[in-house]
């Protein structure tokens, strides 16, 4: 795989609880069950947005098989405490469970927290649950995707991937129970089609993507399709580094407005380096032009506000925002620190950035997973920050867990939350704050 594909593998799917250490290489068939309770603050989503009070009881239940099979169910179920603004026309359920986390298809997808099928170097893969920092190719059109920033739609995304010789594809959806983010990728390894030499393999990439967005779950938002075609070249080659090259032409696919140019071109690098069997680094740098209603990564880490409000709370919708014609800086690091013994660290960072020059913009966001040495500390960040310059909307989410025992642990968690609501004819976005405290017992055999 390509340095620039190493920046779509780190975090791509969402956190999971306490599991073995990262180095464990066990085989056979491996049963996981957790129980977590504890409370949580939560805004109501509505009018003054006052904080509600929650008990929440989150089961959880995993079956693992080597590294080709699997799947783990559960979900949280939040039961109301203290109503601060009840809802007279949305009753919670029996009075208690709260009703936004179960009143549409796509929130049964939730009960799926992680499926996987198929080892990452085999001929095929599928993974299914919540994703936090996906990317589609070399992220493009999507990347760092995150597709569960909204507290009341829980949907199970998925991502296919089949090798066939010198072509790949991958398709991928954000919610497999409703008409929501589609994408899709075809890659050709122009190296195998013209020649049989073993050193041009994988070398010269022609890509072409797609991507559409229904806007049917969620809240209804705009429909919105772009396309885009990559060539990447690999310059350096050794064991320890690589060096790429890569240009990309992109234009939204459903708008043909003649005076609004949808549409843009880029050209960067991309650096992995490999310094030691337990460090993993890969950097990219990218300049682009970009106007009107295009832009690279569109569906990116925080679309699922941008496409209410694409900046802001209460802004144009993403699908709608007009970009004047512009040069702008892109810039994307990813860093793994891989354990080799048991306790050892464990690191997954990546970061993110783009300056607009004719605007001044400024977008960024990073995302962390560590857990420190023992193996008893497992600790979670995700910062998106969209036009921190102009107008500013930031979301965080942060998540703290410790064992204390060989079968208990203790969970933390505080975070924003941004809820869409109707105003009108337009959605307008509430911002809130939200802190959990638990406790969690749990057993593997």
């Amino acid at each position: 795989m390509i340095g620039a594909l190493l920046l779509a593998s780190v975090l791509q799917q969402a956190p999971k609880a306490f599991v073995e250490n990262p180095v464990s290489t066990q085989e056979g068939v491996h049963f996981h069950a957790a129980l977590e309770v504890g409370a949580l603050a939560l805004p109501s989503g509505a009018g003054a947005n006052g904080l509600d009070g929650f008990g929440v009881v989150f089961p959880r239940l995993s079956v693992r098989g080597g590294d080709e099979f699997e799947f783990e169910l559960g979900a949280p179920l939040r039961l109301r405490v203290l109503d601060r603004e009840p809802l007279k026309d949305a009753p919670d359920y029996g009075g208690y469970l709260r009703r936004q986390d179960w009143d549409e298809r796509s929130d049964i997808g939730q009960l799926l927290r992680v499926l996987r099928v198929g080892r990452d170097d085999g001929a095929f893969q599928l993974r299914a649950g919540a994703y936090t920092t996906w990317t589609l190719g070399a992220g493009w059109l999507v990347n760092r995707y995150n597709n569960g920033l909204s507290p009341d739609y829980h949907p199970a995304g998925a991502n296919f991937i089949a090798y066939l010789g010198p072509t790949r594809v991958e398709l991928f959806a954000s919610d497999v129970l409703a008409g929501r983010l589609f994408a899709g990728e075809f890659r050709l390894d122009l190296g195998r089609v013209l020649s049989d030499e073993q050193t041009a393999f994988d070398r010269f990439l022609l890509s072409v993507d797609v991507a559409h967005d229904q806007g049917n779950a969620g809240v209804k938002s705009h429909e919105l399709s772009a396309a885009s075609v990559g060539l990447q070249a690999g310059v350096v080659r050794s064991d320890t580094l690589q060096l790429w090259l890569q240009a990309a032409a992109g234009a939204r696919a459903d708008t043909l407005i003649e005076s609004v140019p949808d549409f843009g071109a880029a050209f960067g690098v991309v650096a992995r380096g490999t310094p030691s069997e337990t460090l993993d680094i890969t950097g990219r740098l990218e300049g682009r032009h970009q106007a009107g209603r295009f832009r690279f990564g569109f569906f990116g880490a925080g679309y699922e506000l941008a496409r209410f409000s694409g900046v802001g709370l209460r802004e144009a919708p993403l699908a709608e925002e007009v970009l004047p014609g512009t040069f702008s800086g892109y810039g994307e690091v990813a860093a793994r620190v891989t354990p080799v013994a048991d306790g050892d660290l464990a690191l997954n960072v990546s970061a993110s950035g783009e300056y607009f020059v004719t605007t001044g913009r400024v977008d960024a966001d990073a995302a962390l997973q560590a857990t420190l040495p023992g193996g008893n500390t497992v600790g979670e960040l995700r910062v998106i920050l969209t036009d921190v310059t102009g107008m500013p909307r930031y979301s965080v989410a942060t998540e703290l867990r410790h064992r204390f025992l060989p079968a208990v642990y203790g969970v933390a968690s505080v975070g924003t939350v941004h809820f869409p609501q109707v105003d009108g004819e337009s959605v307008r976005l509430v911002r809130g704050f939200t802190a959990g405290l638990g406790v969690g017992v749990d057993f593997e055999r």
